[in-house]
């Protein structure tokens, strides 16, 4: 199948093929020892462990005085930045702050739960978190939007990023820029696990956060997992995954066209068609050939497929639909005159239904976050959201008839888990 894994698919093999198409998701255990020493290390000499790890691994030329960024560089950037630039960041800025702020208004609940009983839930912003914004090969400005704007809509005190300089010791200018437009003020030049670190466990001049949240590559990924016992993460996020379901109302260059923009984020990526129709297959191995060579990732997007591109042909879409199930895959994007049935997949980060609900314009402006779980992840999780930067405060309101009413149950379930302090105190709002 011209370097795609090919598969077809009955009721009875879906465990197996989904088995095997996942089975080049690469586990961080081995990344954990290779990081730990790093992380021990700032987190135990603190600033002149950072900037070590920061001149070895980033830029030579930071050094404790161009560890954090000014603002004033931030917006300098900012005015350096062409128009069309600007607009696009805002329209994305203000597209995934209209999508959190819907949100967060939701958190807020208010029950009477029977007479004399009140409940009353609430987001509260946790008190600070730090941001990853990836860097390395590439600008991800988009990444500074989707994880410090749902901090600014929850109102997070104290929002602290990390993202690593260029060779020369700058921030991208686009970087800078997005920076700029969110109003955070603490920037500093460092990437790898050993930002991870200084989130977690603090220096001399940096304050540890609450919360570290943010994608990046198999390092920084080991090293969240390696401090989560001590600091919350928002996921635990590998290579990026796209699972597309069409049939024949799709457009098969469209299909091909969405394969390669997300092949071309890593040779990690995982990405494949999961389709009922022969000749779609092969009508979108077609365009692929046509379109890679044109790219100019081109020999990573070839690459990434030759490794872990797949196409799959399913007997009939509901089988689809249980393969899906079973990949719980980080993108889903359907094109299918089955819509309804797909739609009661869950296993999902993301899934952008219908030939216009393109998942490039997801990863961008339509609001939704495109920090999403991978490896699987998906089954019991969604996509980044102002879930991961607020906690449910509870409160309770209990007058004195249903004190009376309730203690006696709550003394008596006490006295059957044999708590008979818990059923005293129960029992004394009765008298």
């Amino acid at each position: 199948m011209h370097g795609l894994r090919f598969y077809r698919v009955n009721a009875k093999n879906v465990p197996e093929v989904a088995a095997e198409i996942v089975s080049v998701r690469k586990s961080f255990d081995h990344y954990v020892e290779v990081v730990r020493r790093v992380v021990e290390d700032v987190r135990a000499r603190g600033d002149e462990a950072l900037i070590e790890y920061v001149k070895k691994f980033d830029s030579p030329a930071i050094d404790m005085e161009r560890l954090r960024v000014p603002v004033e560089k931030l917006a300098d950037a900012y005015a350096r930045l062409d128009d069309a630039t600007k607009k696009a960041l805002k329209k994305s800025s203000e597209n995934i702050a209209r999508v959190c702020k819907s949100q967060l208004k939701r958190l807020f609940s208010s029950v009477r739960v029977e007479e004399g009983v009140f409940v009353v839930q609430r987001p509260s912003p946790l008190s600070s978190v730090g941001c990853y914004v990836p860097g390395g090969g590439a600008a991800y400005p988009s990444t500074v939007l989707m994880t410090v704007v749902p901090a600014k809509v929850a109102e997070v005190p104290r929002i602290a990023v990390f993202t690593p300089p260029t060779h020369e010791g700058n921030i991208p200018t686009v970087v800078a820029a997005a920076l700029y437009l969110t109003g955070v003020k603490e920037v500093y030049c460092a990437g790898g696990p050993h930002a991870i670190a200084a989130m977690a466990y603090g220096t001399e001049t940096i304050k540890p956060v609450a919360k570290i949240i943010g994608p990046g590559g198999a390092y920084v990924t080991a090293a969240k997992k390696l401090v989560s016992s001590d600091v919350a993460v928002d996921m635990l996020a590998g290579p990026t995954e796209l699972c597309i379901y069409a049939d024949d109302v799709a457009d098969a260059e469209n299909v091909a066209l969405e394969m390669c923009a997300q092949a071309e984020h890593s040779v990690d990526t995982l990405v494949g068609l999961v389709t009922t129709s022969d000749e779609l297959v092969n009508e979108v191995l077609k365009f692929l050939k046509l379109i890679t060579p044109r790219l100019e990732r081109g020999e990573i997007v070839n690459e990434t497929l030759q490794k872990n591109g797949y196409a799959v042909v399913c007997d009939k879409p509901t089988t689809a639909a249980a393969l899906i199930q079973a990949l719980a895959p980080e993108h889903l994007y359907i094109v299918s005159k089955h819509e309804k049935l797909l739609q009661s997949i869950t296993n999902a980060g993301l899934i952008s239904i219908g030939r216009y609900t393109s998942p490039a314009l997801c990863d961008y402006v339509v609001g939704v976050n495109h920090v999403l779980p991978t490896m699987g992840q998906a089954a019991v999780r969604g996509g980044l959201s102002i879930l991961d930067y607020v906690k449910i405060v509870t409160e309770v309101r209990v007058l004195k008839g249903a004190a009376k009413r309730l203690g006696r149950h709550a003394a008596q379930l006490a006295r059957a888990e044999g708590l008979t302090a818990h059923a005293a105190a129960a029992s004394k709002t009765i008298d």
